[in-house]
């Protein structure tokens, strides 16, 4: 494959002293300097057989290390997916990789080169092993540039929402990992999605929409283009929705995950039931009321306070307010998705 990549040098481990505030590999690097000012591109190829090639000759270098796969999270959006991340960054043992772009874009690599520069036979092989050098990279640490990195001995990848899409792809690639799709009240989901400071990405699926869209687009004989903001937004998330429940109930593996049942107000149900799933019960079992209280503080908080003020970190709760458009967009285009995937 003929990709470019942008480097440069950040903590990963920021998130773990203010998960909230760091909620996303963006946020942690714009804490380094380096992120802002002096960052470098370089063929992806090329590093990443140099770096295969170092480990490979150098492979008990004292600190450092590759990690393993432990988990993925998925999510449609706006769902509370960011409380699991930022609960599974508490733990001294973890690393948490969450929305990286690099990932991002080359899940969706194939799709985009169909959509933007009509080419058909991009392969998937290469763009396979494209997703996986990307996550080579993101798994590697090193004491220069992490903190405690002795400690670490998990990765946890926190998708984009949109890259639900491409959830069979990385479970090919790691297909030992757990994995979670985390969804809640599709009305709430697409309301909130539909908010004019976020509605940008869901629409653009539109003009780059993912193959899995465009699959529902041929099953309810729509064309994207003639449908309302709303109405693409409804199809977009109920293809996350499909993918999720078929991948799910095909492969007898992950967990679909209701935030207002699972996720919300539920510190026992994330630590005794969703953080097990992830393979933390040793960590758990060692302080079991340490961890909960650690969960309680994620909870308590909003779970992006990039930004904000200390007074509006606070968690009170929200009201949704959903529109016509939102209830008849999820009513004619999501209706057999929730209901296939309340079933489970």
């Amino acid at each position: 494959y003929d990709v470019d990549g942008d480097f440069c040098v950040f903590d990963p481990s920021l998130n773990k002293s203010d998960p909230a505030k760091y909620p996303t590999v963006q946020d942690v690097a714009g804490e380094s300097l380096h992120c802002g000012e002096h960052r470098y591109t370089m063929p992806l190829a090329e590093v990443a057989r140099a770096v295969r090639k170092q480990d490979g000759a150098s492979s008990k270098r004292i600190g450092v290390k590759r990690l393993p796969v432990s988990g993925l999270l998925f999510h449609e959006g706006y769902s509370g997916a960011g409380l699991l991340s930022n609960a599974l960054t508490t733990f001294d043992s973890t690393l948490v990789i969450s929305e990286h772009d690099a990932l991002t874009e080359a899940l969706a690599a194939c799709d985009t080169l169909k959509n933007r520069y009509q080419v058909d036979n991009c392969s998937s092989v290469k763009q396979q092993q494209l997703v996986h050098d990307v996550v080579t990279l993101l798994s590697r640490t090193s004491e220069s540039h992490m903190e405690n990195v002795q400690n670490v001995d998990k990765l946890y990848l926190k998708l984009q929402g949109a890259s639900a899409a491409y959830l069979p792809t990385l479970r090919s690639l790691y297909p030992d990992a757990p994995w979670v799709f985390v969804y809640r009240n599709a009305e709430h989901a697409l309301a909130k999605h539909m908010d004019s400071e976020r509605s940008k990405a869901c629409i653009e699926t539109r003009i780059n929409p993912s193959s899995a869209l465009s699959s529902k687009c041929e099953e309810n004989e729509v064309d994207l283009e003639t449908l309302s903001h709303h109405e693409v937004c409804a199809l977009h998330l109920a293809s996350l929705l499909e993918m999720a429940f078929h991948e799910h109930e095909e492969s007898h593996t992950g967990m679909l995950l209701s935030y207002d049942e699972d996720v919300k107000e539920n510190v026992d149900g994330i630590v005794d039931v969703i953080l097990t799933y992830l393979g933390l019960r040793n960590e758990i079992d060692a302080d079991p009321v340490e961890v909960k209280e650690r969960v309680e503080g994620v909870l308590s908080v909003r779970s992006n306070t990039s930004g904000l003020d200390p007074d509006d970190r606070v968690w009170n709760g929200e009201t949704v307010e959903v529109s016509k458009e939102v209830e008849n967009a999820v009513k004619v285009f999501m209706s057999q998705e929730i209901e296939s995937i309340a079933r489970v």
